[in-house]
């Protein structure tokens, strides 16, 4: 098989589909809207208990199933698993506010920005997505936020889907520009958990 990441650049998901590895055939099965299988992907990986990153894809995918409590669970579980540095700990967090926006549940909306506000610091503004703290509370504006981005093309599109999808959360009156603009890249942009919540979001407000 070819390499993973470039039939994921490539959108040849029906052979990634068949990826040995859990990430890479999650993805696949999500940008295949097979949500219930690439549930179990993510959920069925070994360590995926331990891991902020499965948890999140995982939580989405049962978001998207429709299984939104269930989804809401892997991302309060996501709040305690092992992430490579702290500005990545700001995601499940962020996930927590929008999923009480949308449930109009205010629990989780708090929660998550008690998180969002107790882990932020000056310092992670600077690492992605520490931006997304920062704009959910309120520190960076939206110009900024959507704006300042990276110089590699690949880090660079995987930022804009999900500056994007934040922005949308925050102005609903221009949701739908927002949330296509996070699924314009369907290369390394699908490695986004909001990349895929934005189509989720596209086809419930489709007539």
């Amino acid at each position: 098989m070819d390499d993973p990441r470039q039939l994921l650049e490539e959108g040849r998901f029906e052979e990634l589909a068949h990826d040995d590895h859990p990430l890479w055939r999650g993805l696949a099965l999500l940008e295949l809207k097979r949500w219930s299988e690439a549930a179990r992907a993510f959920e069925e990986a070994p360590d995926a208990a331990q891991s902020g990153t499965m948890l999140e894809l995982a939580g989405a995918a049962r978001w998207l199933a429709g299984e939104r409590e269930i989804g809401v669970e892997r991302w309060v579980a996501a709040l305690d698993a092992a992430y490579e540095g702290p500005a990545s700990r700001l995601k499940p967090p962020a996930l927590l506010v929008y999923a009480g926006t949308r449930l109009a549940d205010s629990r989780y909306v708090l929660r998550g920005t008690r998180l969002l506000a107790k882990t932020w610091k000056a310092k992670i503004q600077r690492i992605w997505p520490g931006p997304v703290a920062g704009f959910l509370l309120g520190h960076v504006d939206e110009q900024s936020f959507l704006e300042d981005g990276y110089s590699d093309p690949d880090l660079e599109a995987r930022r804009l889907a999900s500056a994007h999808f934040w922005a949308a959360l925050k102005q609903p009156q221009k949701a739908r520009e927002h949330y296509e603009a996070a699924i314009e890249n369907e290369g390394a942009a699908v490695l986004e958990v909001e990349h895929h919540l934005a189509h989720g979001e596209l086809a419930a407000a489709a007539p």
